[in-house]
């Protein structure tokens, strides 16, 4: 592999913590070809707790880790312990396994870390600085990056790509340094980044480069900060058709399906069509599709009082800027989508994330929200983000752009402020 430098953000910290939530149903994990091979010659027997014929799962051409009766990982010991790092070391397993819940994601010569925060550890911020992990982290990478990957192009700023990596990561600097202005709230922060992206849209500026492109675009930045002040007038409400699709939104990443499911039957999609129907009309009472979560009226969630704390805002301004500086948002890491479509999505996780933290708060007969309602929406949203087919999907996409047109997202964004 060539030569190359990893940057991780300097804001987020994680360790494995041993909760053995990524060995557990909702995750898959792929393997190669050659990972099976090297799995099959590992000699696993009923007798040391694996029955051979319950390790892989064929699925589109490929395969996957198989699981055990109740959604658990097939080499997940009764202790909590992977069978085969037990046995055979940590290099041992899938590639996918030792990666998760990190990222990386090719800029240039450079190599950007971020996570996936539907790892509880990786919510919580617990554990050792990334900054402090990059030996690890490079050894990592020598595993899991395939040759080449200097070479691929940056992803588009709106439809076609044109710039190079260093005029590309400009709009990512200020989109991070437009998340990281202080004493403001973040859905203020995301209405502003999606202000001047939309003028960058509307001027057709997205190939501007140089020392240009920074005069212009700090400009378009410094303009939508003057536009929308922190305390300025009220903004419009969601129109009718964006709240419906909104909720239709928030209904995609509430889903959690399981494994056993991944071929459902027709009774789990009749309940799956009647609780998205639900969430359409938001009427009666929100279905209970996450576990531990019960279920309570619509209006209870929609009338929520707003009010967040600090810390619960300084989750939200570190799980954004983690996205934006990990690039987990465009491109490769997101469905091959531009750069101003990729951030639509994200700015979307904003008023879902709160939709469901107030879901959590509701549910528990309580009147505000914590910093832990906002952890744990924010590892339920995440879970979907980057990985579900159905965010891939043309509609999903249509759903977005309509939002987007309509100005919905900033307003869902104001809206479900808190």
């Amino acid at each position: 592999m060539k030569s190359f430098h990893i940057d991780a953000p300097p804001l987020q910290n994680w360790s494995c913590h041993g909760c053995t939530f990524c060995c557990r149903e909702l995750m898959t994990i792929e393997i190669s070809d050659e990972e099976k091979r090297r799995i099959e010659g590992q000699g696993w027997t009923p007798s040391n707790g694996v029955d051979p014929a319950t390790m892989f799962v064929a699925e589109n051409g490929r395969f996957r880790l198989g699981h055990q009766s109740d959604g658990t990982c097939v080499f997940l010991d009764p202790a909590g312990k992977c069978r085969i790092h037990s046995r055979f070391g940590e290099a041992a397993k899938p590639r996918a396994c030792r990666l998760y819940p990190l990222t990386l994601h090719p800029a240039g010569r450079n190599l950007v870390v971020g996570v996936r925060f539907s790892c509880p550890s990786a919510a919580a911020n617990s554990g050792k600085a990334l900054s402090a992990q990059i030996p690890a982290l490079a050894e990592l990478a020598k595993v899991v990056v395939p040759e080449g990957f200097a070479e691929l192009p940056p992803p588009a700023i709106l439809q076609e790509a044109g710039l190079d990596w260093p005029d590309f990561m400009r709009f990512v600097s200020l989109l991070d340094k437009t998340l990281a202005t202080e004493n403001q709230p973040v859905s203020l922060k995301l209405r502003r980044a999606l202000h001047w992206l939309g003028a960058v849209e509307k001027a057709g500026f997205d190939k501007i480069c140089g020392r240009e492109a920074d005069e212009i675009f700090g400009a378009l930045a410094q303009n939508a900060a003057a536009e929308l002040p922190a305390h300025g007038s009220m903004t419009a409400p969601p129109t009718k058709i964006g709240r419906l699709l909104f909720r239709t939104l928030v209904f995609t990443y509430a889903r959690r399906d399981p494994i056993h499911h991944s071929k459902p039957k027709a009774a789990y999609r009749l309940r799956m069509l009647g609780a998205m129907i639900r969430f359409a009309k938001a009427s009666g009472r929100v279905p209970n599709m996450i576990p531990g979560l019960k279920a309570v009226d619509f209006p209870a969630v929609e009338k929520f009082p707003k009010g967040i704390l600090p810390s619960a805002e300084a989750t939200l301004t570190r799980f954004f800027r983690v996205k934006i500086q990990s690039m987990h948002f465009c491109g490769r890491a997101f469905y091959g989508k531009p750069l101003i479509e990729g951030f639509h999505h994200l700015a979307l996780l904003y008023p879902v994330i709160i939709w469901l933290a107030r879901w959590q708060a509701a549910a528990e007969q309580r009147a505000g929200l914590s910093e832990l309602d906002v952890e744990r929406s924010i590892s339920v949203v995440d879970h979907h983000h980057g990985y579900s087919p159905i965010l891939a999907s043309a509609w999903s996409r249509q759903r977005v752009r309509l939002l987007a047109h309509r100005d919905d997202i900033s307003r869902l964004c104001a809206g479900y402020a808190s």
